[in-house]
């Protein structure tokens, strides 16, 4: 158990030396956030949408001009208003009026008349009994104080019945005349009944009130002639219908009535008389005029009409340009807008969420799946997806503003401000961000979300796109603050031609409004250029991206961290130097980023700040200090650079291509070296102890990776292995460093180091001729000088150029040499 035991605790890493992990970019395991992602921002951009496809009224008004002919491309029926008025009018005319008639005026009446009657014959009566008593009205009065003789009303003796008290209790006036004839024929029953038959006879026909306003009046006389009555008994609200208001007399009219009637059937004319003014004196209006009851018949009869259209066939013009519009012309045209199929708001809002959701999400695979150049993270979808809706949002609004100017200004129509919009700024961050290929997805992204924004409009789309195209193309690469500029001048050019061209096939376009878009147009190509120049420098700190710009500043000899690497390790150094100026070159010839290799080439090997003295270039002295330690404490501390490269570039904020570049320079490579003398030491061990030894793991003899992503980093991988292995030629042709280049890039490329990056062989055939161009040049042949302290037998000098010299005492050379560079290096004031 311990022998199984003991190859564990060998292969432990010590503390602080552990395998350096590939640095974890935010949104490592993104499927579930960029589905979020998708889902919330096609909901964001369906909200703004779905209004382009609803229908809206024309945005003309009466006195407008029309900017292009309207024809009808379907059948519709056009309401005709007047018609339809002039019907409702004819309904509410026609509709019945409505009169109350009072119920309960006789029954007032009778009561009072014949308490008046009654009372008048009992003191007719009383009147009677005193006389017939004989008392003189002295005597009657004592008697009465007595109690011993009824009193009467009035408290006075008895004579002829009192009128005031008749009047008093009739509530009318009664002349002298009249009541004289009435107490002559002694308020008899038959008087009172025939009096109340009478007057129930002329309220009960009901009497019409005249006492409404004037135009109420006038209604009623215009009525008469049209509509029918409609009598309302109250409180009964029994209903019936006359044909006429006019066989309702008004007070005097019923008066006369009363009085013929009485005269006939009244033989005694001064009697007739008599009644006919004490019941006239009674009758008063039962028939109201109920103007409520009658709107309420007006109203059901004028929503009962039903419109009048007039149809408007297929293809008739509906207005044509340059027509100023009529009100009856508003009127058609928002009849056509109505008659369109009304789409339900909810429902296209789901349609137009689902269909945002599968174009974005096929693009987003196809990006992934399809286009290795494209590496896109959580964050950076968001970046694009803010982008993209900040501009939908603006285009609603400017939209919303077109829709409320109408066409009132000549020069402008419908999409005026639309043209105006720098749309072409969110492709240019995109270009300069994350590269070309992205700002092509992302501007047609753009122009399909604006082409729905406008309901599917194709004009509105092709400028999108073009533009958009111009203004990533322009911007790639951008290596200094005025390239947007120009590029926005050259994205305003394209919008211009795109304008006209489409100008062109239209089929009459307008000139003052085609001069205002281009200049809008013209306009907004550089106000994107502006906009993208303003927010580059804002997003490189928000979200932690390099740019060119970032990057010319990283490549400067001033940096810090360059400045630390020349003084901590300037062996590490001089070669990163050779290996930023091998990588730019190949680059360019590939098509690569040659700023981001070369700068990436700069920084690969920052990490041996912390120790540079382990690693050969800068062993100065011939001390190879890995000859004390075992081949895995060895193997650590290579390994370990990679790690506390990482941790340099993200504490002093190189970005995230140069964090990626500097994990992957050495891929999965094995350190051939260390994992042999491993293998001898264990070897030579078992052959010295004959005992079995557990196996050396190979795992621990490799570097972590990941293996190189991108051509670039692929391209510093291999120029930092054929860098550091031209070092050791001792005699660097021409023809041994391309034999060495060759064979180390197909090392490399047989270990399967360059699976995940995207160089091909053609790319390694033009990457091994530059190399091998760059390195006979740097290490050409010397050319020899005759006399020199130090000269060799074969007349070469040693100490005259540093990358000839070893990590250790070559043996194949005389002591010598060795001695008289440290005598030159002191004579040179090195002690």
């Amino acid at each position: 158990m311990e022998k199984e035991k003991k190859p564990e605790a060998r292969r432990r890493k010590p503390e602080g030396l552990e395998t350096p992990k590939p640095p974890r970019r935010w949104g490592a395991d993104p499927h579930h956030a960029k589905v979020l992602l998708l889902v919330a921002f096609s909901f964001l951009a369906a909200l703004l949408i779905t209004p382009s496809f609803l229908t809206r009224t024309p945005a003309y008004q009466p006195g407008d001009v029309a900017v292009r002919n309207v024809k009808a491309d379907r059948d519709f029926l056009l309401p005709d208003e007047e018609a339809t008025a002039r019907k409702r009018e004819a309904a509410r005319r026609g509709a019945p009026l409505v009169f109350d008639l009072h119920e309960k005026a006789y029954e007032t009446v009778s009561v009072r008349l014949s308490k008046a009657f009654a009372l008048m014959r009992r003191q007719i009566h009383e009147a009677q009994r005193a006389l017939t008593m004989g008392l003189a009205p002295d005597r009657w009065e004592e008697l009465h104080s007595q109690g011993r003789i009824p009193s009467t009303e009035s408290g006075k003796p008895p004579a002829v019945p009192d009128r005031q008290t008749f009047q008093t209790t009739l509530g009318v006036s009664v002349r002298d005349e009249d009541f004289s004839i009435l107490a002559e024929h002694r308020f008899s029953p038959e008087l009172e009944k025939n009096l109340l038959r009478w007057i129930r006879e002329s309220l009960a026909q009901g009497i019409l009130a005249s006492q409404a306003p004037p135009e109420v009046e006038a209604e009623r006389r215009f009525k008469l002639k049209t509509g029918p009555i409609v009598i309302r008994k109250i409180p009964s609200l029994q209903e019936f219908r006359v044909a006429s208001i006019e066989r309702f007399p008004d007070v005097e009219g019923a008066r006369r009535d009363l009085v013929q009637r009485i005269r006939k059937e009244e033989p005694d004319p001064e009697l007739a008389r008599s009644l006919a003014s004490l019941a006239g004196s009674f009758l008063e209006p039962t028939l109201f005029y109920n103007p409520l009851e009658t709107a309420a018949f007006e109203d059901a009869a004028t929503e009962a009409v039903k419109p009048v259209y007039i149809q408007i066939k297929k293809n008739e013009m509906l207005i044509r340009e340059g027509q100023r519009l009529h009100p009856e012309d508003v009127r058609r045209l928002q009849a056509y807008a109505d008659s369109s199929p009304k789409q339900d708001g909810v429902l296209a809002f789901v349609g137009i969420l689902l269909f945002l959701c599968l174009f974005l999400g096929v693009v987003g695979h196809v990006v992934d799946a399809r286009v290795p150049s494209v590496r896109l993270d959580v964050k950076d979808y968001l970046f694009l997806a803010t982008i993209l809706l900040i501009i939908v949002a603006l285009g609603r609004c400017a939209d919303w503003i077109n829709a409320s100017m109408g066409s009132s200004l000549a020069y402008l129509d419908k999409r005026s401000l639309l043209y105006a919009l720098p749309m072409a700024a969110g492709a240019m961050l995109s270009s300069i961000f994350f590269g070309i290929t992205t700002a092509v997805f992302f501007s047609f992204a753009l122009a399909v979300f604006v082409g729905l924004l406008c309901g599917t409009d194709f004009h509105i789309f092709t400028y999108t796109l073009i533009g958009s195209l111009v203004g990533s193309y322009g911007v790639n690469p951008c290596r200094n603050r005025l390239v947007p500029i120009k590029a926005g001048l050259l994205t305003g050019l394209a919008n211009v031609t795109v304008l006209i061209l489409i100008a062109l096939f239209q089929e009459s376009p307008s000139t003052p409004a085609l001069f205002t878009n281009s200049f809008l147009a013209f306009l907004s190509g550089i106000i994107a250029g502006v906009l993208a120049t303003g927010f580059t420098p804002l997003a490189e700190l928000l979200c932690g991206y390099t740019t060119d710009i970032r990057l010319l500043e990283l490549a400067s000899m001033d940096q810090p961290l360059l400045q630390e690497l020349m003084i901590q390790a300037p062996g590490t150094y001089h070669h990163s130097l050779i290996v930023g100026n091998m990588v730019e070159a190949a680059a360019k010839s590939i098509g690569a980023n040659s700023l981001l290799a070369k700068v990436a080439g700069y920084y690969h090997d920052i990490g041996k700040i912390k120790k540079p003295l382990y690693f050969i270039e800068n062993q100065l002295d011939g001390e190879n200090r890995h000859e004390k330690l075992a081949p895995s404490m060895s193997s650590l501390i290579l390994i370990s650079h990679v790690k506390e490269g990482v941790e340099l570039a993200k504490k002093h904020r190189l970005g995230r291509p140069i964090m990626e570049i500097i994990s992957q320079h050495h891929g999965k490579s094995l350190i051939s070296y260390f994992y042999q003398k491993a293998l001898d030491a264990r070897e030579k061990a078992q052959n010295t102890k004959g005992a079995e030894l557990p196996p050396i793991d190979i795992e621990d003899y490799r570097y972590p990776g990941p293996k190189p992503q991108t051509k670039e980093a692929g391209l510093v991988m291999l120029a930092d292995v054929v860098e550091a292995a031209c070092r050791s030629l001792t005699e660097p042709t021409a023809a041994r460093i391309q034999g060495l280049v060759n064979r180390l890039i197909n090392n490399a490329f047989i270990d399967g180091q360059l699976d995940e990056c995207e160089l091909t062989l053609k790319d390694l055939h033009q990457i091994a001729k530059h190399f091998n161009q760059i390195l006979a040049t740097v290490h050409h042949k010397r050319i020899e000088y005759p006399g020199q302290p130090g000269q060799t037998g074969k007349g070469k000098t040693h100490g005259g150029d540093s990358n000839q010299r070893e990590s250790k005492p070559d043996k194949d050379k005389p002591a010598a040499n060795g001695t008289g560079g440290r005598a030159d290096l002191k004579r040179l004031g090195l002690q």
